[in-house]
């Protein structure tokens, strides 16, 4: 199978790229800062917003489009930028697909669709976002309905992870700052700690990905893919604490005394053009319940490989190894 993979050289993609390979496809990378690996036949560099894009590459040989490629984060870019990048790059994206004949696809979306939830969500709740990642995503979602309902021959899944992280996760991304920030003394737990937050480890992902992939059928089919069982603020904060052999803080800041300081911090970033560490939106964000439902997957026969204590556990090894030369010394439960 010949597959266009876009977004290629992004944490996600790159993986993503391997796993491909390894399973006998010839995987063709898309990115605009592309990057060279073992796993890409090759690797177009461009914006797929730009027809020259897909002027360089050879849609009519591909049987399946993963699109990964996508605006994310939580500072530093604009709501124009997020309906450019995830919403009109996928229309662009889709139209250069039914003009060769694409039938089979692949979308990375994001439970962000759903927006905030204390109580588990499913895919069956309705898109309520409260950030133009989430809705420029929820509106690239049904960009594919209207393809499955306008060729009945087209086969789409749509995957919504949460908070992606693992073995070599950029530093923009959260659990990395997490580490980061309690390794060297700079966390403070802001709030109760009370917080629900669903996790996607890496490798549990991309086997959640290859399963379902496995399973395409006609039609758009949608899952959620998060790990269980979800915890929250505290708990992570705790399991980190413990497995860097620190002792967490006994106290906690009152998010009352927080979001003013972070206001003057987003007021700072907004001169200096710095990305400070605080923000007013990492600290709500924080404070926040995202709870979702995975069951579908696992309804239909799938299995998490690793367990949340083990997929921490690596990600804090990988994080002291590679960027501090050092490694944890505690058992692996204890």
């Amino acid at each position: 199978m010949s597959i266009l993979l876009t977004g290629s050289s992004g944490y996600i993609g790159s993986r993503l790229a391997d796993r491909l390979d390894g399973h006998g496809a010839e995987v063709h990378g898309v990115d605009r800062e592309p990057q060279d690996g073992n796993a890409l036949a090759d690797v177009t560099t461009g914006n797929l917003l730009n027809a020259s894009t897909y002027e360089q590459t050879d849609l009519e040989a591909i049987d399946c489009i993963f699109h990964l490629a996508a605006a994310k984060g939580d500072w530093g870019i604009t709501k124009e930028e997020y309906y450019q990048d995830n919403l009109e790059a996928t229309r662009k994206l889709i139209e250069a697909g039914v003009e060769a004949d694409v039938k089979d696809w692949v979308f990375y979306s994001t439970v962000s669709t759903h927006g905030p939830s204390h109580q588990p969500a499913g895919e069956e709740a309705d898109f309520d976002p409260i950030n133009p990642y989430g809705a420029s995503k929820a509106e690239a979602e049904k960009l594919f309905h209207k393809l499955a309902a306008e060729d009945p021959e087209a086969r789409i899944l749509v995957i919504r992870p949460s908070v992606v992280y693992g073995p070599g996760n950029p530093p923009s991304t959260n659990i990395y700052r997490l580490i980061d920030a309690i390794y060297n003394g700079r966390f403070a737990m802001v709030g109760s700690g009370d917080a629900l937050k669903s996790t996607s480890y890496i490798g549990n992902l991309l086997e959640a990905t290859i399963f379902l992939f496995r399973r395409l059928e006609t039609g758009v089919q949608t899952y959620i893919y998060v790990d269980t069982p979800v915890l929250t603020t505290g708990q992570l904060v705790q399991r980190i604490y413990r497995l860097l052999e620190q002792e967490p803080p006994a106290w906690h800041v009152p998010l009352s005394v927080a979001e003013p300081i972070a206001y003057v911090s987003d007021l700072a970033a907004s001169v200096t053009g710095i990305d400070f560490p605080i923000t007013a939106a990492r600290i709500a964000k924080f404070n926040r319940s995202t709870n979702f439902d995975a069951s579908k997957i696992r309804d239909i026969g799938f299995e998490q490989p690793v367990s949340n204590e083990d997929a921490l556990r690596r990600t804090v090894e990988w994080h002291l190894r590679h960027e501090y030369g050092e490694s944890i010394t505690t058992p692996p439960h204890g």
